[in-house]
């Protein structure tokens, strides 16, 4: 039997509630703050002006929809959207068309109704979209994520050598340089990384979060003043699988995040960003990273310049503490902060900064190229991934031809790269992927290229021009 839309909209619901509130409760981890469940509209900590607003945008977009699809899509329990509900119903804004759903022992017989919203309205409905857009689940009050934000800040585990060598274990890394990380991460200090281009910064940005700690509680978005600022992003955010934990469903249960910012980087992400045509806030990166690692990739390459990025982040840097301007509310709010700035690159730090703005990085350690001995390591890891035979004298074939000739630096990219191609190269011959001269040959060609020699060259002299 196909379902009715009711049916497949509460099943939604249900599974998204539900799959909201995860964590590590059978592996003996739990995070170490929980929102609990607000009972009333005095514990939800909002205006009853803004809830009962938001849930007739719900009902205004979602058309006729269940009562208990409109508390879930709202993120609050039935017993506070229904006085919004009752109230919403009183004014004639909404109406019900009678019960469409079921309800089992012990549920409120109204969450079962179905609710449609009215030409008045309809009409009311418009006048508050033309200030504010938002219609996702319930914000919370400032006041709230600061007192979770700041365990957050006061937090500091120490970040043993052990658990960081197991978080790095998929890596081939110099032993000083886990020591630097993990001694950063324990003092919960901005980190340099510098070094040639391919050589797993990144992949150290993403390992450091799994050492920070537990899971932690994030809000959907932040009320400010009368203002939405929207914080969890499922770009950066990682929802937890695992038993269910009850607690207020306006926060989800994360990993601690990563946030990355490349050469893409703009200053007005770094400021909480107003959607004019929304009518709301999007949070700045680093207030989304909160908890977890603030990563700005191929530093030097922004559209800002280093020296910019550094002046907007430095008082967070030394006291703890951003400063938000909330524009249309005519204020500026502090929040706390409580992300580690990571930033790596593969240009001189030297010819970026001056020493006094390195002064403020405490932290500064060389990525460096793959000694042949590590090199062989990745290529053989690699190898045994994608299940193909390792064959040190090819390995040596590899470096005598297509790096000692002509000066190649190792990569740490490299083995991971050129065995993917050999794969795809044997898979568009027909033939099984081995590591062998001939394909070694191939992706080799494909792979490497030198923009000191000329297209000719390239063509073996035979260069045409086409016409």
């Amino acid at each position: 039997m196909k379902p009715q839309p009711s049916e497949r909209l509460t099943s939604s619901a249900d599974q998204r509630a539900t799959g909201l509130a995860r964590a590590f409760v059978d592996q003996g981890h739990e995070p170490g703050f929980c929102p609990s469940e607000p009972h009333s509209l005095q514990e939800l900590g909002l205006p009853f002006s803004f809830v009962s607003d938001l849930i007739l945008k719900i009902m205004y977009f979602n058309g006729n929809i269940l009562g208990r699809d409109i508390a879930a899509r709202a993120c609050l329990p039935w017993s506070v959207a229904s006085e919004a509900l009752t109230f919403l119903a009183s004014e004639g804004y909404c109406g019900t068309t009678g019960i469409r759903g079921t309800h089992g022992p012990g549920d409120d017989f109204a969450e079962s109704f179905q609710y449609l919203v009215t030409n008045t309205g309809r009409d009311r409905a418009r006048e508050i979209l033309e200030l504010n857009q938002y219609a996702g689940p319930a914000p919370v009050h400032l006041d709230d994520y600061l007192e979770s934000a700041s365990s957050l800040a006061d937090e500091a585990p120490v970040v043993s050598a052990e658990e960081l060598q197991q978080a790095l274990r998929h890596l081939v890394v110099p032993e000083q340089l886990i020591e630097v990380v993990g001694t950063a991460l324990t003092g919960r200090q901005a980190l340099f990384l510098y070094g040639p281009p391919g050589n797993g910064k990144s992949s150290i940005a993403e390992a450091c979060a799994t050492v920070l700690g537990d899971p932690i509680f994030i809000p959907h978005a932040l009320y400010v003043h009368g203002e939405v600022i929207r914080l969890f992003d499922p770009v950066h955010h990682r929802l937890v699988s695992g038993p269910p934990i009850p607690h207020d469903r306006r926060w989800v249960l994360v990993y601690r995040p990563v946030v990355h910012a490349g050469g893409e980087l703009r200053g007005n992400e770094l400021e909480l960003a107003f959607d004019r045509s929304l009518g709301f806030y999007e949070a700045p990166l680093q207030l989304k990273a909160n908890g977890g690692i603030f990563h700005v990739d191929d530093f030097g390459r922004q559209m800002i310049s280093p020296r910019q990025i550094l002046n907007r982040l430095i008082v967070p840097l030394e006291s703890g503490i951003d400063y938000l301007n909330v524009a249309r509310a005519g204020t500026t709010v502090s929040v706390p902060y409580a992300a580690v700035l990571l930033l790596s690159t593969n240009l001189d730090p030297g010819e970026l900064v001056d020493e006094a703005f390195l002064r403020r990085v405490r932290y500064k350690a060389l990525v460096p190229d793959p000694t042949a001995e590590q090199f062989r390591l990745i290529l053989q890891r690699v190898c045994q991934s994608r299940g193909i035979q390792y064959r040190d004298e090819v390995v040596d074939y590899l470096l005598q031809k297509h790096y000692a000739p002509v000066g190649r630096a190792l990569r740490g990219c490299h083995p991971r790269d050129l065995v993917d191609q050999i794969v795809a190269t044997a898979r568009y011959l027909g033939i099984h992927p081995e590591l062998s001269r001939d394909l070694v040959d191939r992706v080799a060609r494909a792979y490497f290229s030198d923009i000191r020699t000329s297209p000719t060259q390239h063509l073996g002299g035979d260069a045409r021009t086409l016409s």
